[in-house]
C-alpha cells in the first residue's frame, strides 16, 4: 500500500489522547485439563438474546423448522451448546430477509478489520478484554474471528487451548505470529514470505464454531530478536516494520469471502459440510493480543491494524505509564510517515478504561477528565473491577464459558457477562456502527443513573 495517502485516524487518535493525558495526568506452563473446553449451554431464552430475536419468536421457529437442535433438558429447561446456536444462526439466516443479521460476515469488496488489544503496563485486562470480544462476536453476531497471541505469557492463548487445532498449551515448535510474520530466515534469505495458504495453516480451530487462533508460546518473544536481526541487515524488499502486515494482507488477498448466508441450508436442513466449510474459509475479522511493551515487534502489530484498542486502569501511576506509551508510539507513527505514507489505523480507535472501582473516586474522576478532555477517543462504557472473574480464571475459562456452581458465583459471573457485553457492544458500535445492540446505552443509562441517585 506504499504511496497511499494515510487518513490521519491513528495519528490524531494518539494526539488527541496524549493532549487529553496531559490534561489530566496527576502527581504521581501451566496444568490444563484436557477435556471439552466449553462446558456451558445456554437457554432457549439466553440463545433468543444472542440472536437478537423474542424468545416467542424463536420458540416457534423451533417447531416449524424440521432441522431444529435437539438440545438437551436440565429440569424442565431446554438447553444448547455454541455448536448448536450456530446451527440455529444458519436456519434463521437462510429464512430471513437479511441474512447477514444472524451471521454478520464479511462480504468480498468489505476491508478486513484487524483490532489490536495494546497497553504497555501488564495487569490492565488486556488479555481478557481481547479474549472476551472475540468471544463476543461470536456468541452475538456468528463471525468467524481469528485471534493472534503476540504476548509470549499465553494468556488470551489460554482462553482457548483445548479445542480440535489446540488441544494443549501449544509448545516451541508450534507455529506462533514470528513465523506467521516470516521473521525467522530460510535457505535462500533472511526472512520468510509464506503463501496465503501456508499463512491459514498457521490458524488453529479452537473450540469456539468461526474462531481460529495463532497462539503464543515462550519462543514468541524471538519476535524482537528476529526483528533487531533484519534492521541491523536490512534485506532488501521489506522495511522493518511491514513484515505483520504483509502477511496479513498476502493472505487477506486469497481468502476472499465466498459463501454467503443464505446458501448453508438445504431442503430446510443445514448442510453441515458446507457451514465448516464456511467457518473455515476465511475470516470476518483479526484481533491481535499485544505484548504489554513498545518494541519493533508490537510496533509490527499496531502498522498492520486497522483500529488499536487501549485497555488502561484508571490509577494515577497508570495514566503516567499510558502518557508514556501514547507518546512513544506516536513518535514512531510519525517517524514513520515520514518515509513512507500509508494508511494505519484508519477505523476506530479507542481507550478503553478497566479494572475500576465504582467506589474509588480516583477511578472515576480519571475518567470523567479523560471524557472531558478527549471524548472522541475514550469508551464512557467500561470494565468495572469484579471478583467474580477470577472463578473462571481458575479453570482458565472466559466468564462467557464459564459455568457456575452455586447462586452466588452465578449472580457474579452475570453481572460481569453484562458489563463485557456494554463494553463489546460499544466496542462494535465504533467499528462496525449499526451492529450494536443497545447493551452499551443500556449500562450507561444504569451506571450514571445509579450515580446521580449516589451523589
Amino acid at each position: 500500500m506504499a504511496g497511499t495517502v494515510m487518513s490521519g485516524n491513528l495519528e490524531q487518535f494518539l494526539t488527541e489522547l496524549s493532549r487529553g493525558l496531559d490534561k489530566t495526568m496527576v502527581s504521581v506452563n501451566k496444568e490444563m485439563t484436557l477435556r471439552t473446553r466449553i462446558q456451558r449451554t445456554w437457554s432457549m431464552r439466553q440463545c433468543a438474546r444472542f440472536l437478537n430475536v423474542s424468545v416467542i419468536y424463536l420458540q416457534k421457529f423451533a417447531k416449524q423448522s424440521g432441522d431444529f437442535p435437539a438440545g438437551e433438558y436440565v429440569g424442565r429447561e431446554r438447553v444448547f451448546t455454541i455448536a448448536e446456536l450456530m446451527h440455529m444462526r444458519a436456519l434463521l439466516a437462510a429464512n430471513a430477509k437479511r441474512p447477514y443479521d444472524y451471521l454478520a460476515w464479511r462480504k468480498p469488496d468489505d476491508p478486513l478489520p484487524v483490532i489490536s488489544f495494546a497497553s504497555q503496563k501488564g495487569g490492565t485486562a488486556k488479555s481478557l478484554s481481547a479474549a472476551h470480544f472475540a468471544q463476543y462476536l461470536s456468541l452475538h453476531h456468528g463471525m468467524r474471528v481469528g485471534v493472534m497471541d503476540a504476548d509470549p505469557q499465553s494468556t488470551a492463548t489460554l482462553y482457548f487451548v483445548g479445542g480440535e487445532g489446540l488441544p494443549a498449551m501449544p509448545t516451541e515448535d508450534t507455529p506462533s505470529m514470528v513465523d506467521f510474520a516470516g521473521l525467522f530466515a530460510n535457505e535462500d534469505a533472511p526472512y520468510t514470505d509464506y503463501s496465503a495458504e501456508e499463512l491459514d495453516q498457521f490458524f488453529l480451530q479452537t473450540q469456539w464454531p468461526g474462531i481460529r487462533i495463532v497462539p503464543a508460546h515462550g519462543e514468541t518473544s524471538e519476535g524482537e530478536i528476529q526483528i533487531a536481526r533484519l534492521v541491523s541487515e536490512r534485506p532488501k524488499g521489506k522495511t522493518f516494520y511491514r513484515y505483520l502486515r504483509d502477511a496479513v494482507e498476502r493472505w487477506r488477498d486469497h481468502h476472499i469471502p465466498s459463501t454467503t448466508p443464505s446458501e448453508l441450508v438445504v431442503d430446510g436442513r443445514v448442510d453441515r459440510a458446507k457451514l465448516h466449510s464456511a467457518l473455515t474459509e476465511t475470516l470476518d475479522c483479526i484481533i491481535i493480543d499485544y505484548q504489554p511493551a513498545l518494541t519493533l515487534f508490537q510496533l509490527n502489530n499496531v502498522i498492520a491494524s486497522t483500529s488499536l484498542v487501549i485497555p488502561q486502569t484508571m490509577k494515577g501511576f497508570d495514566i503516567a505509564t499510558l502518557s508514556t506509551f501514547v507518546n512513544g508510539l506516536l513518535g514512531m507513527l510519525q517517524q514513520i510517515l515520514k518515509n513512507e505514507r500509508i494508511d494505519i489505523g484508519s477505523s476506530a480507535n479507542m481507550l478503553l478504561p478497566t479494572i475500576v472501582q465504582r467506589t474509588n473516586n480516583q477511578d472515576l474522576n480519571q475518567i470523567s477528565n479523560l471524557l472531558e478532555h478527549c471524548p472522541a477517543e475514550v469508551l464512557p462504557v467500561f470494565y468495572l473491577r469484579s471478583d467474580s472473574i477470577s472463578n473462571a480464571s481458575d479453570v482458565y475459562q472466559s466468564a462467557y464459558e464459564y459455568q457456575a456452581d452455586t447462586p452466588g458465583k452465578r449472580k457474579g459471573i452475570d453481572r460481569f457477562v453484562e458489563n463485557a457485553d456494554a463494553v463489546n457492544d460499544a466496542i462494535v458500535s465504533r467499528i462496525w456502527p449499526g451492529l450494536e445492540r443497545g447493551y452499551a446505552e443500556q449500562w450507561m443509562n444504569d451506571f450514571y443513573q445509579d450515580d446521580e441517585e449516589d451523589a
